[in-house]
């Protein structure tokens, strides 16, 4: 197929509303811990390890290695090679599909790794297995251990806090308060931030996102510790203030997780940050870990948080994951301690198998629904994703300092496969056609901004509610889903030609979100004969640049999908047979 520059997912979701439980299947083999992941085509996730020793990870030249590509077609990796330390490294996409991973660790000479601690890397994807990861060590402005990034508006990379050097909780002379931004031609220095000073020493790997639309359009929610802020990543400014959130410490090591909630035409988009679990004590590893989630309106010109139970079970080190229905899914961490490595004691214990389904659109104490509970304990370093079928794919656990076999907790290489309840036995939806085009996961479709689209697909069974969403899956690491985010659709003109085969409109609604109006490029749109009843077909999308002019300077800025300050929120209608249907 060639190399194509892929960044962005799109589901066309088709399924009806499932009354049965989760499964949970045991895929593949990741070949090394899968501490960071991130899905890169519809069929490859890259998989990030640190620097240890992982047996069968072994390149052509015999040496191992502590990276992987691996491949959910074919369920099994390809080593990848890497020469710097990506100890708790993080990562994120440009604009134009290329991936970027970002700090890491000391060196490591027992594996032949180098200083990763100021390591910059690329990999640009692609589906013929012939990638490598290309790493140009020593360009960030400073050592960065912990740190966030994120894809920003412009398509740049914001590349946020973190320590100078491995710790447990962070110090004042570890700490690195500062943020700088990548873009494909380089980097600008490094901007002070006192937020990052502020909320010591529980303030490593911060959460941070784009606020999409609303009074802070623009802006971005940073978390860390129990603070929180809507800042001015332009400026370098903070614009406001929020109240501490209830609870406990949700950063490293209390380790919770936090999410940008799906972004619906229903509520005009409205944006809303969810933040669960952690823990309320440090270095008290037999404590509890925390029960609560505190959720906050940014829509509001005076944001307050919201406070919810937990679905019923203490958590820390959570996963979170938006499931192409719209849905929110936790799962994975531990119900005991913190997060860290077990170096003679265990710091945390009794795993957390229930995974727990979030319901946005319920009122309080009615949002959670407990799942069927998995058999492979997932604690530290562990990461979930939703992936191209509308499965999640978990995998990693390994709170060890090195490969370990045997006790209590050792280093995990099974992937596994987490259907959620809404893929129904008797639904297998196939796409046939794209805006005419029968010649699927060939070549690149142009699809125009606010065009109407048709998908013509089969269907055996009940059609029930037809959906489509925008999904950034994120890049994951250390409860972390950095860029992650969904946007519902609407679908217009759902017709039936018989013999159980119908066509699907796409339209823009009357508000555009973004003033600039181009193209995308739909990079891999996929045809999957379905073996199993899954409700989705995948689509990875790059947004198209184009320039503008800014102070006398042209620029280019991707705003289809990103809008003005994040994933694009569209306006459609649903119609299912001439009946308006809400989103269930």
């Amino acid at each position: 197929m060639g190399r194509k520059l892929l960044s962005w997912f799109i589901f066309a979701s088709v399924f009806t509303v499932a009354c049965v439980n989760a499964q949970w299947t045991v895929d593949g083999l990741t070949g090394v811990t899968a501490m960071h992941a991130m899905m890169l085509t519809p069929t490859t996730i890259i998989i990030i390890d640190k620097s240890e020793t992982n047996p069968d990870a072994k390149l052509p030249d015999g040496s191992l290695t502590w990276a992987a590509e691996y491949n959910l077609a074919t369920h099994k990796f390809r080593p990848l090679k890497l020469s710097t330390n990506t100890f708790c490294s993080a990562g994120a996409f440009f604009g134009n599909g290329t991936f970027l991973s970002t700090g890491g660790g000391e060196p490591n000479p027992a594996n032949n790794a180098g200083d990763g601690y100021r390591g910059i890397r690329y990999f640009q994807p692609c589906q013929d297995g012939t990638c490598e990861i290309i790493e140009v060590p020593n360009l960030l402005s400073s050592n960065r251990w912990y740190n966030a990034m994120l894809t920003m508006p412009t398509g740049d990379i914001l590349n946020f806090g973190g320590s100078v050097q491995s710790t447990g909780a962070n110090s004042a002379n570890k700490n690195n308060p500062t943020f700088e931004i990548h873009s494909p031609t380089g980097n600008n220095k490094a901007s002070n931030v006192q937020f990052l000073v502020d909320t010591l020493p529980y303030n490593l790997f911060p959460f941070i996102h784009v606020i999409p639309d609303g009074i802070w359009q623009g802006y971005y929610i940073v978390f860390a510790n129990k603070a929180s802020v809507i800042y001015d990543i332009t400026n370098n400014v903070p614009i406001k203030a929020l109240p501490e959130a209830p609870g406990g410490i949700r950063s490293y090591p209390c380790t919770g997780a936090a999410t940008l909630l799906p972004l619906d035409y229903q509520n005009n988009y409205n944006p809303e940050f969810l933040v669960c679990g952690g823990q309320s004590m440090f270095n008290q590893f037999t404590n509890p870990a925390e029960d609560s989630c505190v959720r906050m309106d940014l829509g509001s010109a005076d944001p307050k948080w919201e406070a919810d139970n937990f679905g019923g079970i203490p958590r820390v080190m959570p996963d979170v994951v938006h499931l192409a229905d719209g849905h929110v899914l936790f799962l994975n961490g531990a119900s005991l301690g913190q997060a860290g490595y077990n170096t003679g004691k265990l710091l945390a214990d009794n795993p957390a198998f229930t995974p727990l389904l979030y319901d946005m659109y319920q009122p309080l104490g009615q949002r959670w629904t407990k799942l069927t509970p998995a058999t492979i304990p997932r604690m530290y370093h562990s990461v979930a994703s939703l992936i191209t079928d509308g499965t999640v794919w978990v995998a990693g656990s390994n709170p060890n300092p090195n490969f370990k076999t045997g006790g209590l907790y050792p280093t995990e290489y099974r992937a596994e496969i987490f259907t959620p309840p809404y893929i129904s036995a008797n639904t297998r939806p196939q796409i046939t056609s794209f805006k005419g085009q029968t010649t699927l996961n060939t070549s690149p479709i142009k699809v125009t901004y606010g065009e109407a689209v048709p998908i013509i697909y089969t269907l055996t069974g009940t059609p029930g509610t037809i959906t489509a969403t925008i999904v950034h899956p994120g890049f994951r690491t250390h409860s972390q889903a950095m860029s992650m985010r969904l946007v519902h659709l609407q679908i217009t003109d759902i017709a039936s030609s018989g013999q159980d085969t119908y066509t699907a409109k796409t339209l823009n609604a009357n508000g555009q979100p973004s003033e600039y109006a181009f193209q995308v490029e739909i990079a891999a749109i996929f045809k999957q004969l379905l073996s199993k009843a899954y409700p989705t077909l995948m689509y990875h999308v790059l947004p198209e640049a184009k320039e503008y002019d800014e102070d006398g300077f042209r620029r280019k800025r991707l705003d289809v999908l990103v809008r003005d300050s994040g994933l694009s929120a569209y306006g459609y209608e649903l119609l299912v047979e001439g009946e308006q249907r809400c989103f269930q």
